[in-house]
């Protein structure tokens, strides 16, 4: 049989998104107190509006899960490797759905009752300025549980199902032709995971409301694009330096690997971004783009923006291979 580690890992993730979506809309026509499920259920009736509506929470809902996605997919092909389940047939698609499922009733169910209940005691013991953000930062608290509930759920899961699932005994050690690319990409998607859990947490608190405004679509656009841009310099950056790879997944060293080329990246971008807003408070570049035309200026803007962002790929360029180096490399 061709050896497959990451098919059924992706149809973990394509269970979550499509049920996470449908909880998403049930749990706005049925659940949410803001709306009337007859003058939602009215609205959906117009085929026009249902569309774009339909669109506006899909898209939403999956920017918002990304990292969601992301961890289920690392944490399904981890734990799934560990019991040798590889194989993509109806058994093993139909015990990653029950989880998935288990998952998403667990979720959901404790999300409405924490929001029933943080709204109750926010609104008895805050006054109302202070009300928005502390339930924003809530929500952030809220994230970093259903991580973790993920996280267990899917280990958990798998491993009491383990005995039910297709498992392929003969494929106890990776083949190696495959490892460095499997260790690569769980590499990039750790990185990934990271950057996604500290951007979903402050545009929550900061940006997205419960609908979408044009701004959050440019946030949205904005991040989806510079994500695929440092994952295509990462590829680039890192496909031949996994070279001490062995038939067996090095989780450690991919954890700790990722988390500190991740922490790395960050500060120094961090110090790029302090300096470069010292300078510009100085108000030298008023007094250069003053004579300037608009055209002059939008140029000048457009240049200083794109150096600022290859500067940022460069410092990750530099940092990540520095450090696979050291974990993964002869």
């Amino acid at each position: 049989m061709k050896f497959s580690f990451f098919k059924l890992p992706f149809f973990f993730v394509l269970f979550y998104w499509i049920l996470d979506s449908i909880f998403t809309i049930g749990c706005l026509l049925f659940v949410n107190s803001d709306f009337h499920s007859d003058e939602v259920l009215a609205l959906f009736s117009s085929n026009s509006y249902s569309i774009s509506l339909l669109n506006t929470l899909i898209l939403t809902n999956t920017f918002n899960q990304l990292a969601n996605l992301v961890l289920v997919f690392i944490t399904s092909a981890i734990v799934l490797n560990q019991y040798f389940i590889y194989r993509v047939n109806a058994n093993n698609l139909l015990y990653a759905f029950t989880i998935v499922l288990l998952i998403i009733i667990g979720l959901y169910a404790y999300q409405i009752i924490f929001a029933q209940q943080t709204g109750v005691f926010l609104n008895s013991y805050l006054l109302e300025s202070y009300f928005f953000y502390t339930y924003r930062f809530y929500i952030g608290i809220l994230r970093f549980v259903s991580y973790i509930w993920i996280f267990m759920g899917i280990c958990l899961g798998i491993k009491l199902l383990r005995s039910v699932f297709v498992t392929e005994l003969e494929m106890i050690a990776l083949p190696t032709k495959y490892s460095q690319k499997i260790h690569l990409s769980l590499f990039i998607l750790l990185f990934n995971f990271y950057y996604l859990v500290i951007v979903l947490f402050f545009l929550n608190y900061f940006l997205l409301p419960d609908f979408l405004f044009e701004s959050d679509i440019f946030a949205m656009s904005f991040h989806s694009i510079f994500l695929l841009i440092c994952n295509t310099v990462g590829y680039i950056a890192l496909r031949k330096q996994f070279t001490s790879v062995g038939s067996k997944l090095q989780l450690k060293n991919l954890a700790f690997s990722s988390a500190i080329a991740f922490s790395v990246t960050l500060l120094l971008s961090i110090i790029v971004f302090s300096i470069n807003t010292y300078f510009m408070n100085l108000g030298w570049l008023d007094k250069m783009v003053k004579p300037l035309n608009d055209k002059q200026i939008l140029a000048i803007a457009f240049s200083y923006i794109i150096a600022f962002f290859v500067v940022l790929c460069l410092i990750g360029w530099l940092v990540v291979r520095k450090v696979v180096k050291v974990f993964f490399s002869k």
